[in-house]
C-alpha cells in the first residue's frame, strides 16, 4: 500500500529527469554528477541526490566509482527511443495530474475532473497548447505502433480497396495498413489542426493516389467515402449520446455494402481479468467523459447508430475489432 500511495514520487522523479535532459546527457556512457552538472547547470550535490533517487527506482544504475549509467528502462526515456514513454511522462504531469488530483469531482458530479481543473476539454487544451498536443500525438503514435501488428493482421481487407481512418490522429494505423496491403488506398480524417500535422508527418511516403487527408468535425459530418471505416479508440472518448452521433454520421457517409469497425478494449466481467482496461476506463471518466464498454454496450451503440453488429475479433494486443454493417 505504501508503494501505491507513493507513486507520485516516481512520476515526479522521471519528470524532473526529463526536464533536466538527463536521458540525452547521459547517453550510452556512464557519467558523474559533476559532469552532468556542467551539462545541465544544476548544482552537483543536489543532482547527485536526484541521480541516486533515479537509481533507486531503476531509471539508472549507480556504479562503484560513483558514476551513473542509464538502465534499460531509462533508455526508453530518450527522445530517439521511439517508445513514447518520454511523452507519456510529460503528459502525466502537465496534462493529466491536475485532473487526477480532482478525481472525486468526476465521481460525484456530471463534469469531468479535467474540465474542473482546466475549464475546457482535453482536445481544446491540446489545441491551445501545441507542445502538449505534439507530445500527445507522439505518445499515441507509439502506442498505435505497439498494437498495430496484431490489429492489422486481424482486419480483413482482402476485398477492400479503400479504407477511412476516422479520428485517426497522425495516421499510424492507416500507415501500417497501407504498408501491409499495397492494394489499399486510404483517407485520414480528424480535426483540421491534427490533419495538418499528420499530412506533414506522412511526407512523400505514399503518393496522393494512396492516401488523402480530410479535416473536419465528426459530430457535424464525416465527408469521406470508403469501403471500410475504422475508428480506433474513438468512441471510448465519449458518452453514449456523443458516440451515437459519431456512428450516425459515419453511417450517413457509408456507401452500400461498406463496413465499419470499432477497435476498442472490451470491459471484462471482473476487474482482475483485465486491470489495464479498468484503469483506462477510470482515465476516460476523469479526462474525456467517455468510458470503456462491454460487448453488449457496443452492440447497442451500433444499433442506435443505424448499424448492425457483424462479428468480433479479439487481438493479442488487448483490443477487439467490432465489425458492423448497415442493416
Amino acid at each position: 500500500m505504501n508503494r501505491l500511495i507513493d507513486g507520485y514520487q516516481t512520476t515526479t522523479l522521471v519528470y524532473a529527469a526529463l526536464g533536466l535532459g538527463l536521458p540525452e546527457h547521459m547517453g550510452a556512457a556512464p557519467c558523474t554528477a559533476q559532469e552532468l552538472a556542467s551539462a545541465t547547470g544544476a548544482p552537483p550535490g543536489r543532482l547527485f541526490r536526484l541521480l541516486r533517487a533515479l537509481a533507486a527506482i531503476g531509471i539508472c544504475e549507480e556504479l562503484p566509482d560513483a558514476s551513473f549509467a542509464l538502465s534499460q528502462a531509462g533508455q526508453q526515456l530518450r527522445a530517439d527511443s521511439g517508445s513514447g514513454l518520454r511523452e507519456k511522462a510529460i503528459l502525466a504531469v502537465e496534462h493529466y495530474w491536475p485532473a487526477w488530483a480532482a478525481f472525486e469531482h468526476c465521481v460525484t458530479r456530471e463534469q469531468t475532473a479535467f474540465a474542473a481543473a482546466f475549464g475546457m476539454t482535453p482536445w481544446e487544451y491540446r489545441r491551445d497548447h501545441p507542445r502538449l498536443g505534439e507530445a500527445f500525438n507522439t505518445w499515441l503514435a507509439a502506442e498505435t505502433r505497439a498494437n498495430c501488428a496484431s490489429v492489422v493482421a486481424a482486419i480483413d481487407v482482402a476485398r477492400t480497396s479503400r479504407v477511412a481512418d476516422i479520428g485517426g490522429g497522425n495516421g499510424g494505423l492507416l500507415r501500417a495498413l497501407l504498408l501491409a496491403h499495397p492494394h489499399l488506398s486510404g483517407v485520414l480524417f480528424d480535426q483540421p489542426h491534427v490533419i495538418r500535422q499528420a499530412a506533414a508527418s506522412f511526407g512523400e511516403e505514399f503518393g496522393s493516389h494512396r492516401v488523402q487527408f480530410a479535416g473536419g468535425d465528426f459530430f457535424a459530418q464525416v465527408p469521406v467515402q470508403a469501403e471500410l471505416y475504422l475508428l480506433k479508440s474513438v468512441v471510448h472518448d465519449w458518452d453514449d449520446a456523443d458516440a451515437v452521433r459519431i456512428l450516425r454520421n459515419c453511417r450517413a457517409a457509408m456507401p452500400a455494402h461498406a463496413r465499419l469497425a470499432l477497435i476498442e478494449r472490451v470491459l471484462p466481467e471482473r476487474a482482475v481479468q483485465a486491470p489495464a482496461t479498468i484503469m483506462v476506463d477510470a482515465q476516460m471518466m476523469a479526462i474525456t467523459g467517455g468510458r470503456e464498454r462491454g460487448l453488449g454496450e457496443f452492440e447497442r451503440l451500433l444499433r442506435h447508430g443505424g448499424l448492425a453488429l457483424r462479428g468480433v475479433t479479439h487481438t493479442a494486443a488487448g483490443f477487439a475489432i467490432i465489425e458492423a454493417l448497415a442493416p
